[in-house]
């Protein structure tokens, strides 16, 4: 029978949130990083804001190849005059800062049908201020996407 040695045992919890932090690193290549990079919220998110916990999203580089990052009911999505707020639940937040998209660097909400058309999600391209960099984002919710459409005429009226 394997012993184990009793040295070892306080050595468990920081191995395990060290590659639990390197999981959630690896997860934030997949697009979260490129949209930091310009859209890195600074404080919490504006008080008139639509908030939606919990969602099912994901998201990955336009023209990558893949199905990119998952973030299933760890999601924190907020809607407000100044843009879509993005946050990870505390857990995963290494390597996700919260995010705050303005309207104008966020392409039109394109609505699509599932694998044999089972089901319904949207798509909407957030490109960075430089051009280079898109980031497609792939929401479930039908309600968050609505409040996104309705933020997009908001703003193209007031323009």
């Amino acid at each position: 029978m394997l012993a184990i040695n009793p040295l070892y045992i306080p050595f468990f919890p920081l191995g395990f949130v060290g590659f639990w932090a390197a999981i959630c690193w690896v997860i934030s290549l997949n697009g979260w990083r490129q949209l930091a990079q310009h859209f890195r919220a600074h404080g919490e998110p504006p008080a008139k804001a639509d908030s939606f916990w919990m969602q099912a999203a994901s998201m990955r580089e336009v023209g990558a190849v893949g199905l990119g990052a998952s973030y299933r009911g760890v999601l924190n999505i907020s809607c407000s005059p100044a843009g879509l707020g993005l946050s990870v639940l505390f857990l995963f937040r290494v390597g996700h800062p919260p995010l705050l998209i303005p309207w104008s660097a966020i392409g039109p909400v394109e609505w699509k049908q599932g694998l044999f058309g089972l089901s319904t999600y949207c798509t909407c391209v957030v490109t960075a201020p430089d051009g280079a960099t898109a980031v497609e984002i792939r929401l479930i919710n039908r309600a968050v996407a609505e409040q996104i459409e309705a933020y997009q005429q908001l703003q193209s009226l007031g323009s």
